[in-house]
């Protein structure tokens, strides 16, 4: 897949899902090796998103490869968070 592609993917996944950039970003937190239960509750935990919205988004951001399987983030997708982050910390210091 192109990184354009891959891009837009995580764009169109993160950019406005505040939770699915959370579990993305405690992603690389979770043990291997768990049950897919376990695997769960371990990111709930880790990422502050409750399991029953985390069961919905762990299947979308591993599908699309934006949460690996080794543990690691698309670096694409990586990128399209810190843009976001960037731009909240823009428009809060506007605001001052």
């Amino acid at each position: 897949m192109t990184d354009p592609a891959r891009t837009a993917i995580a764009v169109m996944f993160l950019a406005n899902d505040e939770e699915a950039r959370r579990a993305t970003l405690s992603w690389p937190l979770v043990p291997t090796g768990l049950s897919d239960r376990a695997l769960v509750t371990a990111w709930s935990h880790a990422s502050g998103v409750p399991k029953t919205r985390l069961r919905r988004l762990s299947v979308t951001l591993r599908r699309h490869g934006i949460c690996r399987d080794d543990r690691t983030v698309d670096p694409e997708a990586t990128r399209v968070i810190q843009h976001v982050a960037a731009e909240t910390l823009r428009a809060t210091k506007r605001r001052k």
